[in-house]
C-alpha cells in the first residue's frame, strides 16, 4: 500500500534464568538488521525467587494458578507492531505469568505472532495450547522450541533460531 508506513516487529520475553534472555539476544541478532525491531524484556515488580527449590514452587504456582503479576514499566503500542515475538520458559507445563499480563493488557486480534519456547524436557505441546488461549483471532507464524540453551546450545540449535528468523521475516514480506 503506497504510503503505508512499515510496521515494526516486538521481542516480547520473560527470562528468569537467561535461557530465554541468551534465545532472545540470538533471534535478535538475526533478524534485528533485517526488520525494525523493539526488544522488551518483561520484568515483575516483585521479582521472582531464583533458587531453587523455591524458585519451582512459587513459579510452578504461580504460573497453575494463572498469576498476573505486575510488571514494571515498558513502551509498547499494539498499533506500531504487526509481528510480535514471544519467549517464554515452560514453567509448571504453562508460559511464564509475566507474558499474561503483558497479553492481557494490549489488543493483538490480527497480529503475526512467532513463538519460541525454552524448557527442561523438550515437552511444550501443553504450554503451546495454553497460549493458544490467550492468542485467539491472530496468525502464528512460527514456532521454536529449545533444550536448556545455555547449557546445551549446538550448531543444530543455532541453525534451529536462524530457521526461526527466516520463518519470521519472509512472513513479513
Amino acid at each position: 500500500m503506497i504510503g503505508r508506513k512499515p510496521k515494526k516487529t516486538a521481542l516480547v520475553y520473560f527470562s528468569l534464568n537467561g535461557n530465554t534472555d541468551y534465545v532472545a539476544n540470538r533471534i535478535a541478532e538475526e533478524i534485528g538488521n533485517q526488520a525494525d525491531l523493539d526488544v522488551i524484556r518483561l520484568e515483575p515488580k516483585k521479582p521472582y525467587v531464583d533458587k531453587e527449590p523455591m524458585k519451582f514452587v512459587k513459579g510452578g504456582a504461580a504460573a497453575t494458578f494463572g498469576a498476573k503479576p505486575e510488571l514494571k514499566a515498558y513502551d509498547f503500542e499494539p498499533k506500531e507492531y504487526d509481528t510480535i515475538i514471544f519467549g517464554t520458559p515452560v514453567w509448571a507445563g504453562t508460559f511464564a505469568p509475566p507474558l499474561r499480563t503483558f497479553m492481557l493488557a494490549h489488543k493483538l486480534k490480527g497480529k503475526n505472532i512467532a513463538l519460541f519456547i525454552n524448557s527442561s524436557s523438550g515437552n511444550v505441546d501443553k504450554c503451546l495450547a495454553k497460549l493458544d488461549k490467550y492468542l485467539k483471532k491472530t496468525n502464528l507464524i512460527a514456532t521454536l522450541s529449545l533444550v536448556d540453551p545455555l547449557r546445551s546450545m549446538s550448531t543444530e540449535d543455532l541453525e534451529e533460531i536462524r530457521k526461526f528468523a527466516r520463518e519470521i521475516l519472509e512472513n513479513k514480506e
